[in-house]
């Protein structure tokens, strides 16, 4: 961190000390201000409304120029009238008081420079460093009228014709660079001063002491690296160069490039950097900021571009990138294949990845081949659109390595993986679990369980879809059934064991339980589950005596037309069940969870 001053103290010139001033244009749009704006914190305006001070007429005693602005602001004192509005005031917004203004000593007053044409603007330029005058100019506005402004204020900005900004930057240049000073290209402040003058009077603009060109009639571009260090120079020209006349157009408040200018500018740059390592950015183009500085910098001037490090290619020489998108042009998702030992061709290579089926065979051999491409891409709820298979199958014709191609699918509908689901403990495949509580301590019968997990978007897709033992594991936990506690009347495998049920369950009040269960003695299971590849928890069928697992060794289970049967074994948690009798605390509890959670009796 270090200090920075927003405003420099200047000099009053022998002009501004001997001359008298009137507002140029009173009312709202001029103010006067205790310090120069936005300059001191929590220090505003002394005047928002000048209208009243129309008559007044003022000397000047301070003049200084805002550092980021680099505008001249003179502070004023009345010297005929009322003095309410004495302050600080942006210099272009004063105009010499005319021969009618009488003095205090009864002097008539004098304008303090030679007269203004009433189409003319005089721009009196002061030394930004020491604030000292440096030379005038009148700038005649053809059309124009005494009284109105250069610019035109749109949309609460000031802005100058693009004529004006053209006419003026090589009027400036003619008039100071024999001076030593280099402008440039007009900064927005500047602009903004300008487009605020008025007709038949004065403003104030200030400049920076410049250097003869750097390079005749050319921009010298300075490349650096990510932290500003020097790389390389390029110094570029073009037909109609000339020192001090800028790169490109403004057009209001914005810049351009003509079209060739950055196409040359590009290649110029991609060949100078080429073997350093760096680039413009990932694609070696232009960027919008990087041509409007371009586009203000002055032929004899230079101009800083910084450069990146470019990421590695996204897509390698010997890789191709499928892309699928919907009939709007939506990505849905994307594949990236490698090609392997064998494989000479793109073609070879998406054919491989779709289990060896050709995509561009057409018919069931087309629908399987996009089913497996899809399934690698982990793309669920999409298939071959019939009607975009021809030009799918142009598409991948024309492939290369080191390309992306997109091809088009469609939405299909969502089919669970499941047809009905089964909930066991896994030391009892006799009776299944009819009514349970899940990991949340929200109770439901088997069937309505059942139902939210088959619904689980984690479980669902097309027909030929694949879904794997991770995705049932998060549809499982999605729906906190990955713990689930059931209560039973009798231990495991007892006769006449009876499990408690929405009629037991069905309390209100400060207990879960009914009534009627008060004294009795109930045991409580937790349970647990978790799939796998080729694991015995989950099995197919409706039961899971003598089942096979559902998910294979691959660990992974095909989308069917009309959902397949599976059977859940929960495992017990170690020291299951625990046995309470429903009395005092044992009976006012709001989950099983809750009285699993208290010491066995």
């Amino acid at each position: 961190m270090k200090a920075y001053s927003t405003f420099k103290q200047g000099t009053v010139s022998s002009d501004m000390q001997t001359g008298t001033y009137k507002l140029a244009n009173p009312g709202t749009s001029t103010a006067t201000y205790v310090k120069p704006a936005w300059t001191q914190y929590k220090v505003g305006k002394k005047a928002a409304d000048t209208s009243a001070y129309a008559d007044s007429v003022y000397k000047i005693d301070e003049a200084g120029t805002r550092t980021k602005e680099g505008d001249q602001w003179v502070h004023i004192y009345a010297y005929e009238g009322n003095a309410g509005a004495n302050g600080w005031i942006l210099a272009s917004q004063l105009k010499a008081a005319d021969s009618s203004s009488s003095s205090n000593n009864g002097n008539n007053s004098q304008p303090t420079t030679d007269k203004i044409a009433d189409n003319a603007l005089r721009i009196n330029f002061v030394d930004a460093a020491t604030g000292t005058p440096v030379k005038s100019m009148d700038y005649i506005k053809n059309g124009g009228t005494k009284g109105s402004t250069l610019g035109t204020l749109t949309n609460g900005v000031w802005q100058l014709g693009a004529n004006d900004q053209t006419a003026l930057q090589t009027q400036m240049n003619a008039t100071l660079n024999a001076l030593g000073y280099y402008p440039g290209a007009l900064t927005v402040d500047q602009m903004a001063s300008l487009a605020q003058g008025v007709l038949g009077s004065s403003v104030t603009i200030s400049i920076q002491k410049g250097t003869k060109p750097i390079v005749d009639k050319a921009v010298q571009i300075q490349l650096t690296d990510p932290n500003g260090n020097l790389i390389k120079n390029v110094d570029y020209t073009n037909a109609t160069a000339a020192n001090g006349k800028t790169l490109g157009t403004a057009n209001g408040s914005s810049w351009t490039l003509a079209v060739a200018d950055v196409t040359a500018i590009q290649d110029q740059i991609v060949k100078a950097l080429k073997g350093t390592g760096y680039g413009l950015n990932d694609d070696n183009k232009l960027t919008t900021d990087q041509q409007t500085a371009l586009a203000q910098t002055v032929f004899g001037g230079q101009v800083k571009i910084q450069t990146v490090i470019p990421k590695a290619p996204e897509i390698g020489d010997n890789q191709v990138k499928l892309t699928f998108v919907d009939d709007k042009g939506t990505t849905i998702g994307s594949i990236k294949l490698t090609k392997a030992d064998g494989e000479s061709t793109v073609q070879d290579t998406i054919k491989t990845a779709a289990n060896g089926n050709d995509p561009t065979a057409g018919g069931d051999i087309s629908t399987k081949a996009y089913s497996a491409l899809l399934r690698k891409a982990n793309i669920k709820g999409y298939g071959i659109d019939g009607s975009k298979l021809s030009a799918n199958s142009q598409v991948i014709k024309g492939a290369t390595y080191g390309n992306e191609i997109k091809l088009s699918v469609k939405s299909v509908e969502a089919i669970s993986l499941f047809s009905n689901i089964a909930f066991y403990d896994s030391k009892n495949s006799n009776e299944t679990i009819g009514y349970l509580e899940d990991a949340n301590g929200k109770r439901d019968t088997d069937s309505n369980f059942a139902k939210l997990l088959m619904g689980d978007p984690n479980v669902n897709g097309a027909v030929g879809d694949t879904i794997s033992f991770s995705d049932f594991n998060k549809a499982i936990s999605s729906n906190r059934l990955e713990t689930i506690y059931y209560a039973a009347s009798q231990w495991l495998g007892l006769p006449d064991k009876h499990h408690l049920d929405a009629n037991d369950l069905n309390g209100t009040g400060a207990s879960i339980f009914n009534a009627d269960q008060s004294g009795k003695t109930i045991y409580v299971y937790k349970l647990s589950i978790s799939a796998g590849a080729n694991g015995d928890n989950v099995l197919s069928g409706s039961d899971f005596s003598g089942k096979i697992p559902f998910f294979g060794e691959d660990g992974n289970a095909t989308v069917g037309a009309t959902g397949a049967p599976v059977a859940l074994k929960y495992s017990e948690e170690s020291g299951t069940p625990h046995k309470y009798t429903l009395n005092g605390d044992n009976f006012n509890v709001k989950s099983l969870a809750e009285l699993y959670a208290k010491n066995p009796s």
